[in-house]
């Protein structure tokens, strides 16, 4: 079934409850979390300088985003 129909569905599925019926675990799609990965893939962990001269001299690790600083 498509995921448009799937969504729709969700509220109506019964899976197996826990927690004298607070929980409940289902089998569902998780395709989102591929995407949210992609989103935040370019962040990447850098070193600098900024220590080098500032009182507070501790490691720092900014993030980046579209390669500035």
């Amino acid at each position: 079934m498509s995921k448009f129909l799937d969504r729709f569905r969700y509220f109506k599925q019964k899976g197996e409850t826990f927690a004298d019926g607070h929980g409940q675990l289902l089998e569902t799609h998780r395709d989102w979390e591929d995407g949210y990965r992609q989103r935040w893939q370019h962040d990447k962990i850098v070193r600098s300088t900024h220590g080098g001269t500032c009182r507070c001299r501790g490691y720092t690790s900014p993030r980046p985003r579209d390669g500035a600083t």
